[in-house]
């Protein structure tokens, strides 16, 4: 263990949940490990920090090594953190979510992407891992799944990109990694793009004891998948994928808008 590498743990899953749990294990031969995580389930909060309410937090004692726990967004964490060690972590893995997190839908919305996309840009290296499991469990606290195998592989995909060149992590925002329902020591890893959505969501309308109309959001998974994107390499093929993910803008795409307003009735106020 170097006392110096510092591992930040968190998830949009609660700081109770299972997945974190095993994945803090994993971590540990990384180095100083510290859990930070809402203290009940935040899915679906994407990169939202808490502005409209105080945050509270409590030291988690029946959890091993250092946990907090707070009443704030899954981002909020990394901001908890820096208050409270004075500095940001070496590295930030936020996971084991339960549902896979593939397209560039799940990403914005995920609470656990979230995590990871506040970290990238504090320039902290950061990884959100995903796990694909039937719909029952999607909000569950405890998984029923042995995720020691998963938690080891997520550590070491994450260690081995943590010392990528310089210029890779210039680059990328933070690297999303899912994994397939089953997995193995000999599972498939594929380095791959980002679908566009799985769902298409709707609305179940329902009525309450008062008689009262009421809505649930929900959503069927899509049936035209490009099976070169994250999303069909996971739930078909049963493979491990490994995306990076950046929203900076390339010189190109800057040179086409910029042609285009200039063609257009906008050009005099083109500077």
């Amino acid at each position: 263990m170097d006392s110096d590498f510092t591992v930040l743990v968190s998830n949009d899953d609660g700081i109770y949940s299972s997945g974190i749990l095993a994945l803090a294990q994993a971590a540990e031969r990384l180095g100083k490990v510290k859990i930070v995580a809402p203290t009940s389930q935040q899915t679906a909060q994407g990169k939202s920090l808490t502005f409209n309410k105080p945050i509270r937090f409590e030291r988690i004692q029946e959890l091993e090594g250092e946990a907090i726990g707070h009443n704030g967004s899954p981002a909020d964490s990394i901001v908890i953190h820096h208050h409270f060690e004075g500095s940001n972590p070496s590295i930030i893995l936020s996971g084991i979510n339960g549902g896979e997190n593939t397209s560039i839908h799940s990403i914005l919305t995920s609470g656990t992407c979230g995590v990871a996309m506040e970290g990238g840009l504090r320039n902290i290296p950061s990884f959100a891992i995903s796990l694909d499991v039937p719909e029952e469990y999607f909000f569950a606290k405890s998984l029923p799944f042995d995720l020691s195998l998963i938690a080891k592989l997520a550590v070491d995909l994450s260690e081995v990109l943590y010392h990528a060149p310089r210029e890779f992590w210039e680059k990328v925002l933070f690297v999303n990694i899912n994994f397939p329902h089953k997995v193995t020591e000999s599972t498939k890893i594929e380095v791959v793009g980002l679908e566009t959505y799985k769902y298409k969501n709707y609305l179940v309308e329902r009525t309450d004891p008062k008689g009262l109309t009421y809505f649930w959001l929900w959503g069927n998974k899509r049936d035209d998948w490009d099976s070169t994107k994250d999303s069909y390499k996971v739930l078909f093929e049963d493979t491990i994928t490994v995306t990076p993910v950046t929203f900076g803008v390339f010189d190109e795409s800057l040179q086409v808008t910029d042609q285009i307003l200039r063609e257009s009735s906008l050009a005099k106020l083109i500077k």
